[in-house]
């Protein structure tokens, strides 16, 4: 392969800092509805309109202004409105998602009652983490009715990390279909205790089957008579009474972003933030076991020792684990972050290509999504930026030590960076031929101490 891919300024969002970060950008989607519409939001609150290449002057929901005095946003953690989800009903009329649009945003804990509590209710809880729907405005399709909020889940937070997140509809099942209209959830396990506890994952909630956090979980979001939602009955643990029905997969310590292939076989990728060492990448698969905190990618765990992790036991297929499709150490990056397959028509080489990156050093991957299996970690390759007519990285576009790298997409299947430290939205607009090949990412791992 001998391409590099130009990337194209297409707008800033408002700043909402007067110094780097200027704008917490964190997510970019559509709505597919049709209008050419993407959606931006800043963590401090807002959700813009991005319409004809232009920001449009008011948000399309401004939470901090909807949940006034209870949501909470905080620069240095993962707290605020990490990301939306449209119901796929969403441009249908008469169709019960109808104008259904859904948030997950972190609140002070006196804002309501947890659904969920704290692992560690002794120490008491950061803030809530809080999924709720929304409904379009009637008379303007361009805002939320402010007034139409109805929660669905509260989960009590005992950190402030590891949040997760990720709200998001399977874009390949249709109506009648069984995962039709369901939202998955990702899920932080609840935070980092290194510093706190002097133990990794001391609430060891990632292996809790009766605890949301550290989880996928898989819900119809759509009221259910007196219930806020419903369990689907396809769900792995539903028929388990010592289970919390809701889980779809578990194992995972920060599951910030996942996204499914529209095309080809439509395999769900599930980025997963690693401890101290390891990045992964899993495909999605209902009732799966990714191993944390047993697991640190294809490594047993220290629990008293972050960097210190050691080879797999002979027996351990007993252990019914799922491991990594990908992964990456801590050379190439410090956290990794899902990006999209690409299914768009602005560059021909990328298609079936799954994008991703590194939220730290803003190095952008990409990977044959037909090589990804779990368990047989794929080869995977950097992808080559030129932007304003030079090859250049993230960190040299953005002018920062850190980028702040998060992808986005549109109705089209195009790709978009997103950076936080100037709040501006790129995209990957078109391939060009070069001289130098691309080769393989040559020892993913580096040197991991044993």
């Amino acid at each position: 392969m001998k391409f590099a891919v130009m990337l194209e300024d297409v707008v800033k969002i408002p700043a909402s800092s007067e110094t780097p970060p200027r704008a917490r950008i964190n997510f970019l989607f559509h709505a597919a509805d049709g209008s050419g519409r993407m959606f931006v939001n800043d963590m401090t609150g807002k959700i813009y309109v991005i319409k004809d290449r232009h920001v449009l002057p008011e948000p399309f929901l401004d939470m901090a202004i909807a949940r006034q005095g209870r949501f909470t946003s905080r620069d240095l953690f993962e707290q605020g409105l990490n990301t939306f989800a449209f119901h796929p009903d969403f441009a249908s009329r008469d169709r019960p998602g109808s104008g259904k649009f859904y948030t997950f945003s972190t609140e002070i804990p006196e804002s309501g009652v947890a659904d969920f509590p704290s692992p560690d209710p002794a120490r008491g809880v950061a803030h809530h983490d809080v999924v709720a729907e929304w409904s379009v405005d009637s008379t303007d399709p361009d805002r939320i009715d402010p007034s139409s909020r109805r929660e669905i889940l509260r989960i009590a937070h005992p950190l402030h990390d590891h949040v997760g997140g990720q709200l998001g509809f399977n874009p390949n099942a249709k109506p009648g279909q069984s995962d039709y209209g369901l939202l998955y959830i990702g899920v932080g396990d609840g935070g980092n205790t290194v510093f706190r506890n002097k133990e990794v994952d001391a609430f060891h909630t990632a292996q809790n089957l009766s605890s949301p956090l550290g989880k996928i979980l898989r819900i119809n979001p759509l009221q259910d008579g007196l219930w806020q939602y419903s369990i689907p009955p396809g769900n792995p643990f539903v028929s388990d009474a010592r289970t919390l029905g809701a889980i779809w997969a578990y194992g995972l310590r920060n599951p910030a972003r996942f996204s499914w292939d529209t095309a080809g076989s439509g395999k769900m990728m599930i980025a997963d933030i690693g401890q101290a060492k390891i990045e992964e990448i899993d495909v999605g698969a209902a009732g799966a076991n990714y191993g944390w905190s047993l697991r640190e990618g294809t490594s047993v765990v220290d629990h008293h020792h972050e960097t210190r992790l050691s080879s797999l036991p002979l027996d351990d297929a007993m252990n019914d684990l799922t491991y990594p499709a990908l992964q990456y150490g801590h050379q190439l990056g410090l956290a990794v972050t899902g990006g999209f397959v690409y299914r768009g028509k602005a560059i021909p080489p990328l298609d079936g290509k799954y994008i991703f990156g590194d939220i730290v050093s803003g190095r952008v991957f990409f990977t044959d999504v037909g090589q990804l299996t779990n368990g047989k970690p794929a080869l995977f390759f950097e992808l080559p930026l030129v932007y304003l007519g030079k090859r250049q990285s993230v960190l040299e576009i953005v002018h920062a030590d850190r980028a702040d790298l998060r992808f986005g997409l549109d109705e089209l299947g195009e790709i978009y960076l997103l950076t936080k430290q100037d709040g501006a939205v790129r995209r990957l607009a078109s391939s060009l031929e070069t001289q130098s090949t691309i080769l393989p990412i040559d020892h993913p791992l580096g040197s991991l101490s044993k």
